[in-house]
């Protein structure tokens, strides 16, 4: 829209939109606005017809933030999930009788059986930069499309890159190292990146495309959690906020590290463990929140379920951050979209209501275990390098699909 302030100089509209206004204040001097002139001047040269394909003018590739190339970071910029469950109830379902898993439900994967052996897991998973550095991208974009095979219980056999590139605005070599970080996380989760299919973009984007196998007999689904069931959360939360706060300069370089060590963290070794216990149910969390992702689970599974907000893991300064206004949009759309679905306590402030809908990237398995197996299963995660698995509420009974937060 053509701002206030350019329509009140009277700037026809014709040379009002795509121009760039400076705010300028006292001590500014001539030499910062010469600086700034041809720093622009230098960017715009690079949308010009006549700089050819890709990146022409030198650029230090240690010195690129990605996250200033996007409007969004991460699984934060999913569409509302409101206005997708909206589009997706006016499309039929299909009618395979192979599909063992499909869109009637709102599971991480699809699930087509081969023969009574073997069924195919497959899945994309893409987004816009959540850190700055191309290689952790390339790894934590990878990871989280690995998890939506994990979570289902099955085994990925090989993953296909998806990629939107700004060859104009961003040399190769930031691509490059993209891919490379994708690759190396995909080999230390046993399988190999096959090629893939690029488009030129106006913003970076990646993700995978990944192939898995399970027995039809051993899926596990996003609605079977049963009455009792406990429920264990794998990682901690909060990398929305903290993502954001990156992108602003708010977060120091100790918290940064262990936020991009969590995206990073493959959720293989929880996901293969499973299969020694009573798992009814599982589910990633990614874009929706913690509560988005468990409602998903509850209204699939016709079950009520209890969260004890003060057992939910949280990653390093999420509260503070939270407090200080540091959120996400995503993170705001969940918690309206989640509205009509959860029970809050008049003791739970906005700030952890905004921290349990907070729209993640990468996250934990949400995991639904029969109570009898919950406490061994934890303690063989914890075991397993697990350490953040944490109990944070249950299966209450037969419902809906309402959360009640304690």
């Amino acid at each position: 829209d053509l701002s206030a302030t350019l329509s009140a100089m009277a700037v026809p509209m014709a040379y009002a939109m795509g121009t760039i206004r400076f705010s300028i204040g006292k001590p500014t001097t001539t030499e910062e606005i010469d600086q700034a002139v041809t720093i622009i001047s230098d960017a715009v040269k690079q949308f010009q017809p006549d700089t050819g394909v890709g990146y022409t003018s030198e650029i230090d590739t240690d010195e690129i933030k990605l996250t200033h190339y996007t409007h969004g970071l991460g699984c934060a910029c999913k569409l509302r999930p409101q206005a997708l469950e909206k589009i997706l109830q006016n499309l039929p379902l299909p009618k395979d009788k192979n599909i063992l898993v499909g869109t009637n439900t709102a599971d991480d994967a699809a699930v087509y059986r081969l023969d009574d052996e073997r069924a195919l897991v497959h899945t994309v998973d893409f987004f816009t930069p959540i850190v700055d550095d191309p290689y952790q991208f390339g790894a934590i974009a990878a990871t989280n499309s690995l998890s939506d095979v994990y979570a289902m219980g099955a085994k990925p056999l090989f993953a296909l890159n998806i990629v939107g590139f700004p060859s104009n605005r961003l040399p190769l070599k930031v691509l490059e190292e993209i891919l490379k970080g994708a690759q190396d996380k995909a080999e230390e989760a046993g399988i190999a990146i096959i090629g893939g299919h690029t488009v030129d973009d106006t913003e970076p984007k990646f993700g995978l495309a990944v192939c898995g196998e399970v027995h039809p007999q051993k899926i596990k689904t996003n609605s079977a959690a049963e009455v009792g069931d406990t429920l264990i959360l794998t990682k901690p939360i909060g990398t929305g906020i903290l993502t954001t706060a990156l992108k602003r300069g708010l977060l120091d370089k100790g918290n940064e590290k262990i936020l991009i060590e969590t995206m990073a963290r493959l959720n293989n070794t929880a996901a293969n463990m499973m299969e020694k216990f009573r798992v009814h149910a599982c589910t990633d969390v990614t874009g929706f929140g913690l509560l988005g992702h468990l409602k998903e689970m509850t209204s699939g599974s016709e079950v009520e379920a209890e969260i004890v907000a003060s057992n939910v893991p949280l990653l390093n300064k999420v509260n503070h951050l939270a407090s200080s206004g540091i959120i996400p949009g995503g993170t705001e759309n969940n918690l309206v979209y989640l509205s009509d679905w959860i029970n809050w306590p008049e003791h739970i402030s906005m700030v952890m209501k905004l921290i349990l809908c907070d729209a993640q990237t990468s996250g934990g398995l949400l995991i639904s275990v029969h109570p009898d197996d919950a406490g061994y299963f934890l303690s063989a995660l914890h075991e397993n390098d697990v350490k953040a698995a944490t109990i944070i509420g249950s299966i209450k009974g037969k419902g809906n699909g309402r959360i009640k937060v304690v």
